[in-house]
């Protein structure tokens, strides 16, 4: 199974020894290319402007909302990445 870039650094297989610098780069760049993510910031930012228009929403609680979805993405693509591996192990097993 060849891997990406991404999945070499994060699993620490690639050749050259990588500075955490680089892994928050590939990590930042994998999580703003995935389209689920892309969706719900589009989505969250356009309830924050509507609601803005009714019903102002202080700063901090908008910070705090994001910072959720940010954790929620987050979670949901290392669950995902789990899920991958384990039927890649499966599927060597058979």
């Amino acid at each position: 199974v060849q891997m990406n870039e991404v999945e070499q650094v994060l699993e620490g297989e690639a050749q050259k020894p990588i500075s955490a610098a680089a892994k928050l780069g590939y990590g930042l760049k994998a999580y703003l290319t995935d389209w689920k993510n892309l969706l719900g910031h589009s989505l969250l930012g356009v309830c924050f402007l509507v609601l803005a228009i009714w019903a102002p929403i202080n700063g901090w609680v908008k910070l705090a909302v994001v910072a959720c979805l940010i954790g929620f993405n987050i979670r949901r693509m290392k669950r995902k990445k789990n899920a991958a591996s384990i039927a890649d192990s499966e599927v060597v097993k058979k």
